[in-house]
């Protein structure tokens, strides 16, 4: 049976944000390049604290992504931090013997 980590034909840049600086600036880790599956998807989903967002993608990925993190999309420009989305809320997908095998994040 073909693992859902197969369909990531897509690749997804993303950087942890590390703070900010005395200007407000937000400051980002390295930048690092995973496979993913980029998908549009109009949906209403709730995020941690309860509060309503109308998704406009879900990313199915392998990579370590939490709500801290900023992901760039395919063909989007990398250098311009305001490209960067934020991830409205992150689903974990584990399997039998308790391993994370991929990730399911929420724009």
């Amino acid at each position: 049976m073909a693992s859902p980590v197969d369909t990531f034909r897509q690749s997804i840049t993303y950087a942890v944000l590390t703070g900010r600086d005395a200007y407000g600036k937000p400051t980002l880790g390295p930048q690092v390049t995973a496979r993913a599956r980029v998908q549009p998807s109009r949906r209403l989903i709730r995020d941690a604290n309860g509060h309503e967002h109308l998704s406009a993608h879900v990313v199915y990925t392998d990579a370590p992504l939490t709500l801290q993190h900023r992901v760039w999309l395919p063909g989007e420009d990398m250098a311009n931090f305001n490209r960067a989305r934020c991830p409205v809320a992150v689903d974990e997908s584990v399997d039998g013997s308790g391993v994370v095998r991929f990730r399911k994040v929420w724009f």
